[in-house]
């Protein structure tokens, strides 16, 4: 196999950090791509990326920066508005404030309540509508509203990027020492990205129903990285298989620090410091999967096993172990109703705002945590029987 490896050896004769273009970014990627794996260094500078790197289908890709702190992948402010009044049905026309950063021909994401999902068989809490025209005080549209929006509702562009995207049947993808930042700056409004402006995103192919469709992301590395003000998730991982994250610092995001998603089996969160996150760690029809060694700080919530598919066996088997939590506004560690027989184990936690850890699901282990000045109780059992011991 021939291999790439981009050793921009005019990097060294640079006098001071540069920004490269994105495109030229992505072609280097790229190349790498199609030459069946290789190195991209990235030299030191802000690197601002305004629609977002991609890499599919990839074999033995290390992308690196020179330096964690100097090297700088930055989404621009994200593009938003806020309803100013409540709209009608059939409007063509949304009187807006704090708009920012839209143009014709993006597609809006209204946060109001629109047509019945398929799966939930409840109201998706979302429309859609493309802009026509813009400017502070209004938006136009190209087609009359489908749906009422309420005043003050959050509006925000639908296809907004997350700074590295990995997709298809890539393998062995290795991100190393770069500053990951999702543009988020005071005084913008609370906004959840979820699946949207995150650091890095990374999704095989699947279904709620069906699970699985298509081959997994396999053997993904993010290490040595510092992640910060992401609207979105700081990683967020679905359909993965064998991904680590090690030595990363993750701090002021809106959503997950760190995501281990739908079908996400036998991955690793090692030795990561997590701050001011919505949520630190979450699980969401997760198996195998291992939390060790991690420090949460001033978190929303430190830790969230949940689930949202059917299929059986889901949420099962994994492992919380020898983590801190220190100050979180919530629950420490939160296991919910529909997983089974997962550890939580040798952790300490102080001062949580609410519970130290709260229990659902069946047979989950729990022995071994230092749980000192909870806000309510130490442990709660919502529900079914464990096997629990100090």
């Amino acid at each position: 196999m021939k291999f790439f490896t981009l050793l921009v050896l005019f990097f060294a004769a640079l006098q001071s950090a540069r920004a490269l273009p994105e495109a030229e970014l992505q072609r280097y990627i790229d190349e790498a791509i199609i030459a069946g794996g290789g190195e991209v260094v990235i030299p030191p500078g802000v690197h601002l990326i305004e629609r977002g790197l991609t890499v599919k289908n990839a074999k033995k890709l290390r992308i690196i920066g020179l330096d964690a702190e100097e090297t700088v992948l930055k989404l621009p402010p994200v593009a938003y508005a806020l309803a100013s009044g409540a709209t009608a049905a059939g409007a063509t026309t949304i009187p807006v404030k704090n708009q920012r950063g839209f143009k014709p021909g993006m597609r809006l994401k209204i946060e109001a309540d629109g047509e019945l999902d398929s799966f939930t068989k409840k109201p998706k809490p979302y429309h859609l509508a493309i802009v026509k025209a813009v400017n502070n005080e209004s938006i136009q549209l190209e087609a009359p509203l489908k749906f009422p929006i309420p005043a003050d509702t959050m509006i925000r562009h639908e296809d907004a990027p997350n700074l590295i995207e990995i997709r298809g049947a890539s393998e062995d993808v290795r991100i190393e020492k770069l500053t990951l930042d999702g543009g988020r700056v005071p005084g913008d409004p609370p906004i959840h990205g979820h699946a949207q402006l995150c650091a890095v995103f990374a999704s095989g192919t699947y279904s709620y129903e069906k699970g699985p469709t298509g081959p997994k992301v396999k053997k993904l590395s993010i290490s040595r990285c510092f992640i910060q003000n992401c609207h979105g998730r700081g990683i967020a991982l679905y359909s993965v298989e064998g991904a680590e994250i090690d030595d990363c610092t993750i701090r002021d995001t809106a959503d997950e620090a760190i995501d281990f998603d739908h079908f996400t089996t036998k991955s690793i969160a090692t030795h990561n410091h997590i701050a001011r996150c919505h949520i630190g760690v979450e699980l969401n029809d997760a198996n195998d999967c291992l939390v060790a060694g991690n420090e949460f700080r001033e978190c929303g919530t430190g830790i969230n096993l949940w689930r949202w598919c059917k299929q059986p066996g889901l949420n099962e088997g994994n492992i919380i172990v020898k983590n801190l939590f220190d100050h979180m506004h919530g629950n420490a560690v939160r296991i919910a109703t529909g997983t089974k027989g997962n550890t939580v184990a040798q952790n300490e936690i102080i001062a949580p705002g609410k519970n130290g850890i709260i229990i659902s699901g069946e047979a989950q282990i729990v022995k071994a945590n230092k749980i000192t000045a909870s806000g309510m109780k130490p442990i709660v059992i919502q529900e079914g029987k464990h096997d629990i011991s100090e």
